[in-house]
């Protein structure tokens, strides 16, 4: 059974937030949370999560459009708002994101686009209607980066807080419909004058949709939903990837299609 955990706010929670996005916004990787400022258990991880994103729509006017969302465990999640300035088109250019030692990683995913709002209200919703508010689905790359220099020493609640290790999305070209993303597909990476590197792809949850379900779940018990335009990821099909920066990359999806994209620093 999929454990069911609700945002706990604690006395260190704005604090903590305001922390996180002060390494947001310097670009490089410090320090944990504070001692007094670490959230206890995963309840309040999600709680630091959602105070970040109030205050960085409120004060900085970068909206969470996005989310990335697997179904946890009992002892971990991997559910995290996405914001505006780090949501980018594979075919607008060259995408800026974390460069290190010359590498990029990524984690190849399918973006559910919602086409109707998901609003807060008291039953919950059924996988049938959450299938009929999926407007269209596209080829995704989360981009992974964390706040603290030694994610190691931190806990998963520390993690969590800190949006497990999201930096940003790239959205790439649509898919036939959201029916087409499939459990299994071959992941094929083509660089620049590299041998193709080829992974056996599997959704972590062995099911495409399982995160977008739980997900609704868990926005509409502690009083939010999703939001029509909003973008939902829902697991890597090939755990995470370092691919270079500074050269074309061709990543291949199965059937589906291909996602094109060069990473500047």
């Amino acid at each position: 059974m999929t454990p069911r955990i609700q945002p706990e706010s604690y006395a260190g929670c704005d604090a903590a937030a305001r922390f996180l996005i002060k390494a947001r916004q310097a670009g490089m990787a410090g320090e944990r949370l504070p001692a007094d400022l670490r959230p206890g258990n995963l309840g309040q991880g999600f709680a630091v999560q959602l105070r970040t994103a109030e205050l960085l729509e409120k004060e900085h006017r970068d909206p969470a459009l996005a989310w990335k969302s697997a179904l946890p465990s009992a002892d971990r999640a991997s559910t995290a708002p996405i914001y505006a300035s780090t949501i980018l088109q594979a075919d607008a250019g060259p995408v800026t994101m974390p460069v290190v030692d010359g590498k990029v990683r990524i984690e190849p995913e399918i973006a559910f686009e919602i086409k109707r709002d998901l609003p807060a209200r008291p039953q919950p919703y059924t996988e049938a209607e959450v299938d009929a508010a999926i407007g269209r689905a596209r080829l995704a790359l989360e981009i992974l980066g964390c706040r603290y220099a030694r994610p190691d020493d931190a806990s998963a609640s520390e993690l969590l807080a800190d949006h497990m290790f999201n930096h940003g999305l790239v959205l790439g070209p649509d898919i036939a419909s959201p029916d087409a993303a499939p459990v299994e597909m071959d992941i094929v990476i083509r660089a620049d004058g590299d041998a193709p590197q080829s992974y056996a792809g599997v959704h972590p949850n062995k099911s495409p949709r399982a995160g977008l379900y739980w997900l609704v779940e868990f926005l509409r018990g502690a009083g939010l939903g999703l939001k029509a335009g909003q973008h939902v990821i829902t697991g890597s099909y090939a755990g995470y990837i370092d691919v270079p920066a500074g050269q074309d990359l061709k990543i291949g999806f199965g059937s589906l299609g291909t996602l094109a994209v060069r990473f500047v620093g």
